[in-house]
């Protein structure tokens, strides 16, 4: 059979074979966004420019880098990571639109009039039509072949440089620079990866810190062979962008802290000075050096809490008791409630409250309150210069939280940038959450950390190409007025993106038919037994890739 018969349309064929429980795969196609998604990078040149700058391994460039990028991305869109699923994410989404005329067309078979959609290549060597543009195991070889350090030195120099050309960094300048564990399969063949012990929360642990748990906390403890993620994102106060400017993946036992030097320098080099303003970062990236070097050499102020006994910390609060200065309180706005639903009937009202008093009276559901904080009480201690690692003064702004379970948290955070009202460092280090939540999306709903290779190059192609993806639907979606949706999850983008319902592609035999969801459903209730739990294995595969976080390999997930 010829390989253009792959793709055959054929839908009582497909029925027939669907009736028996055989069937080859099922997508949902996502056309209308992607399309229109490629479309607004292809047509401006945007995805010549990034390929531009690839490091390709090859030397004889046979399929053009653009349309390598565009596969990649495309893939990572239907959150599909194996190689093998090209050819069937290319047929029901929305790039094959995008490629226009010229790089694809329909071909009608002159014996049964069943038309398919070839395409054309790029180069001579085609024996039989093409139902890709390029071959999946092009795509695997390319990927896995590509250096792993010039692949993330593209994405953190080339990508950037890309985005400012397109002024994508808000004028705010806030970035976020944070580390992640990305837990992988206990393969000892993924190269560069760290066994490492893990507390119930998924913080890594000593033996000693492990020995001082109760015995209830120390049986969820956890032994996890994973990676280190260091990223760099760009967003802003209101948090409705989230651009990736930097990456690198490291052992598991591997120190980010040089990291704080390296992603902001290397950043600053590509784009040039004034567009990273403010760094912002967690304890475990303090260094006086590189904070140091960064306002000096880059002009960037940086933003981060001190450690407990820190002399710099321990000088700042006596400092705090000597000088007459009143502390500054402030009182946070409470977050709005939940939007009220539409008015409910009497009867149901009622109902409803019946029904919460049963739960209560027996406990179900029965949830602590979440901790918020009440008031805050700030005051700066400025210009220390007693940090002996730091060239460069550092404010300090301590403290304290009054929380609405009645403990008073006191804390402090340093800073290099000169301000006149120390609330303006404590709201900006409350940006900082944001990179946690994009963690949470990537690993749950952008499926970060499906390896399917342990090859430590297609690890890195995976981690770049999903965070370069994200960026670009941040930044499609900035270009046609689309923040408010900027922080949603893939499928809630996709979907808000979609104004038309959705195709579902089954496939079987190198045929496939298109069904609305409604048709599908019909004919699966008519399913006998036996294909039905088929295809209940099917429908419970997708929703777990889909709509809900993946298997992940402990009982939190690696939000580390």
């Amino acid at each position: 059979m010829l390989h253009w018969h792959a793709f055959e349309e054929d839908r009582d064929y497909v029925l027939e074979q669907f009736y028996a429980g055989v069937f080859d795969h099922l997508e949902v196609a996502g056309r209308v966004a992607e399309s229109e998604f490629f479309r607004h990078f292809l047509d401006r040149g945007d995805l010549d420019a990034l390929a531009a700058s690839y490091p390709t391994p090859r030397q004889k460039e046979e399929v053009p880098l653009w349309l390598y990028l565009s596969s990649e991305l495309t893939l990572k869109l239907h959150g599909a990571h194996g190689f093998g699923a090209y050819p069937y994410v290319l047929h029901c989404g929305g790039l094959r639109e995008a490629l226009g005329p010229d790089q694809s067309r329909w071909r009608e078979d002159p014996g049964t009039g069943a038309r398919h959609q070839v395409y054309e290549g790029y180069n001579q060597k085609n024996d039989y039509e093409r139902v890709t543009p390029c071959d999946h195991d092009f795509l695997r070889k390319l990927a896995r072949d590509t250096e792993v350090t010039k692949l993330q030195d593209w994405f953190d120099t080339a990508v950037p440089r890309f985005l400012a050309e397109r002024s994508a960094f808000d004028e705010q300048g806030i970035f976020l620079i944070d580390g992640s564990y990305l837990f992988v399969p206990d393969n000892p063949h993924y190269a560069g990866s760290d066994v490492l012990r893990f507390d119930e929360h998924n913080h890594p642990i000593s033996q000693a810190e492990e020995d001082a748990l109760p015995k209830a906390a120390k049986r969820r403890c956890h032994w996890e062979r994973c990676y280190k993620a260091v990223t760099l994102l760009h967003t802003n106060l209101q948090q409705d962008l989230f651009l990736y400017g930097g990456a690198r993946i490291l052992p598991g036992r591997a120190s980010e802290v040089p990291y704080l030097k390296d992603l902001p320098a290397a950043f600053a080099k590509a784009v040039g000075r004034g567009v990273l303003k403010i760094l912002i970062h967690d304890r475990g990236f303090i260094d006086g050096a590189a904070t140091g070097l960064l306002k000096q050499e880059h002009g960037i102020d940086s933003v981060f809490p001190l450690k407990s006994g820190m002399t710099i910390y321990d000088e700042a609060r006596r400092l705090s008791e000597v000088d007459e200065t009143p502390w500054q309180t402030f009182t946070p706005t409470p977050k709005a409630p939940p939007p009220v639903p539409p008015q409910r009937p009497e009867s149901i009202r009622r109902r409803e409250q019946k029904r919460m008093a049963t739960r209560q009276l027996r406990g179900i559901g029965r949830k602590q309150q979440a901790v918020r904080v009440l008031n805050v009480e700030l005051k700066a201690v400025r210009d220390h210069r007693t940090w002996d690692s730091c060239p460069v003064p550092v404010h300090v702004v301590l403290l304290r939280e009054y929380r609405s379970d009645g403990k008073c948290l006191e804390w402090a955070l340093a800073t290099t940038k000169d301000f006149t009202d120390p609330l303006e460092i404590w709201q900006l280090y409350q940006v900082r959450t944001a990179i946690e939540e994009r963690h949470r999306q990537l690993k749950c709903f952008w499926d970060l950390t499906s390896f399917r290779s342990p090859a430590f190059s297609l690890v890195v192609n995976q981690v770049v190409f999903v965070l370069l993806a994200y960026t670009l639907v941040q930044l499609f979606l900035k270009d046609t007025n689309q923040g408010l949706v900027a922080g949603k999850v893939r499928e809630r983008l996709l979907q808000m993106l979609m104004p038309e319902e959705d195709l579902l592609y089954l496939y079987c035999d190198g045929r496939f038919a298109t069904f609305t969801g409604l048709e599908l459903m019909g004919h699966a209730l008519d399913l006998d037994e036996g294909p039905r739990r088929r295809m209940r294995g099917v429908i419970r595969q997708l929703r777990q890739a889909r709509f809900r976080p993946p298997d992940l390999p402990s009982r939190q997930g690696p939000f580390a």
